[in-house]
């Protein structure tokens, strides 16, 4: 049968998903419609979170340590972001080394990120309504990030496939991103300690709703 987390093959009657981690005792009813419940998105995320949480508490935390550097941190951005795919799609264990080995989408992360960052700029320029609209795209550009890192799209591109998957499943996009917001934020909260534990957490939230929608 096939985990309907990761959508990698498993043993019939299997109760954890020896890829993703992920607990497969459902009832066919609820693992027909797991895919499309951000309750199952969260909970796989949270499977993962706990069964990797070691590992992903080193990485993050190199990862915060060199992610202040301008520029190149886009790179180690992506690297970070591969790493917990790695890990969502059951691929092997967060290594420290996958923070700095994602160079090879760092021009098209660039030119999405100054796009992004030049139109919220000119939006944020009108009063109350551009700061709104600089909020909704953020929202929007999120998807298109993920796909870049993933699958090496090009900024246009994958600016126009974030806004369609968001249209197709704008609840689940939603959903994964206010949560997996406020689960990093409120990691940063409780001082570094607390950011080191939930930021991965809340990345693996947004890459598990990534997941099923990804671009072929």
């Amino acid at each position: 049968m096939q985990c309907p987390y990761c959508k990698e093959e498993v043993l019939d009657g299997a109760i954890k998903c020896k890829h993703c981690g992920s607990s497969l005792v459902l009832t066919p009813q609820a693992r027909d419609s797991a895919t499309s419940d951000f309750g199952a998105i969260f909970s796989s995320a949270m499977e993962l979170w706990k069964n990797n949480l070691a590992d992903l508490a080193v990485v993050t935390l190199v990862f915060m340590l060199v992610g202040w550097i301008p520029i190149i941190n886009i790179a180690f951005i992506a690297g970070y972001v591969r790493c917990l795919t790695k890990v969502a799609r059951g691929q092997g264990k967060a290594a420290v080394g996958d923070i700095f080995s994602a160079w090879d989408c760092f021009a098209n992360l660039l030119v999405y990120l100054l796009i992004y960052v030049v139109i919220s700029f000119i939006l944020n320029f009108i009063p109350i309504v551009g700061a709104l609209a600089s909020l909704a795209l953020g929202f929007l550009a999120a998807p298109g990030v993920f796909a870049i890192i993933d699958n090496k799209m090009g900024a246009i591109d994958a600016l126009k496939w974030g806004v369609e998957t968001i249209q197709a499943d704008l609840t689940n996009w939603l959903l994964a991103y206010l949560v997996g917001g406020v689960v990093c934020f409120v990691g940063f909260l409780v001082l570094i300690i607390g950011a080191i534990l939930t930021m991965p957490l809340g990345q693996l939230i947004i890459i598990k709703q990534y997941e099923r929608c990804r671009p072929a």
